[in-house]
């Protein structure tokens, strides 16, 4: 509660819906968001492992929230002291974000967080994800995601939300915002995030079919930018970083800011405003049903 209530005062938080089982048939990676509330992690384990190297002024970032990286409260307040923290260090210049668990990158926003929930938890957890958002968006630092698995929904906004992309070429695993598959409308800054980065007819498509893409669509599309073979996606992110580090700073961040800084001050201008009809909307006793329905056909689906 105290990590929390710090991040909290100083500037809040923010993410994205985790559908862990809304794949197509395609014979893609899939994880319910049922196994995720049974086998959610309740110790005291990091949800986040850091390793900064000082010699090439690079952290690896590895999420390791068992089963599927759910992005709950806890794993984003967690995990957004992780990224300020290395932001503040001047010697990072660079920083990778990658998985632990196994053919899941990050399955997105945790459902039971905005399930039965109060309108102040709501809002608590949806400031968290904003706030997640804001600090990879604008962050100084080179940031790449190696995508090593599955990343729906949120996951997908914290990809591309980065500078780089790189996902292992299994056609199993799955990417995009698929939101509306569940009833759910992803608001302006995930729209932006995604338009800024794949266009508007694509965009469009996307959020409104609540698409997913494998690897290949996935790439044709612009929604990442290499495929590699799994076992080589964290040294091709680390060799990607060289590349990256090699401009000069300077001139690459201003570069960074006066390409996204009208997206993020759409958000910061907007941000009590977005958590009210965030609050509103996923309180609203339709939406509550819906959620209900879909987690009871999850379990039926396992039984």
């Amino acid at each position: 509660m105290a990590l929390r209530a710090a991040l909290r005062n100083k500037c809040g938080l923010s993410g994205l819906l985790s559908q862990r089982s809304s794949c197509s048939s395609h014979g893609r990676v899939c994880v319910s968001p049922v196994l995720v509330a049974q086998q959610r992690n309740n110790s005291t384990s990091p949800k986040i492992d850091v390793e900064f190297d000082q010699s090439t002024g690079v952290a690896v970032m590895r999420m390791q929230s068992p089963p599927v990286n759910s992005l709950s409260l806890d794993f984003l307040t967690e995990f957004c002291i992780g990224v300020e923290k290395l932001e503040m260090d001047k010697g990072c210049r660079g920083l990778i974000i990658t998985s632990n668990q196994p053919k899941v990158f990050s399955a997105g926003l945790d459902i039971m967080e905005m399930y039965g929930k109060s309108p102040e938890r709501c809002g608590e957890f949806w400031r968290a994800v904003q706030e997640m958002w804001l600090k990879l968006y604008s962050s100084d630092m080179v940031t790449i995601a190696a995508i090593n698995g599955s990343s729906p929904a949120g996951g997908c906004l914290m990809s591309i939300t980065c500078d780089y992309r790189i996902m292992a070429d299994n056609p199993r695993y799955s990417i995009g915002l698929n939101e509306t598959q569940l009833g759910i409308v992803a608001p302006f800054w995930f729209k932006d995030t995604m338009l800024n980065t794949v266009g508007h007819r694509t965009t469009e498509m996307a959020l409104e079919l609540g698409l997913l893409y494998n690897p290949s669509e996935a790439l044709k599309i612009g929604l990442v930018d290499q495929l590699v073979p799994e076992d080589q996606v964290l040294t091709t992110a680390a060799q990607a970083m060289t590349k990256w580090l090699a401009i000069p700073d300077h001139a690459r961040q201003i570069t960074k800011s006066m390409m996204r800084k009208p997206t993020v001050d759409k958000l910061t201008s907007n941000r009590e405003a977005d958590i009210q009809n965030f609050v509103s909307f996923i309180t609203k006793d339709s939406i509550q049903k819906s959620l209900r329905m879909y987690l009871e056909m999850l379990k039926k689906r396992r039984a």
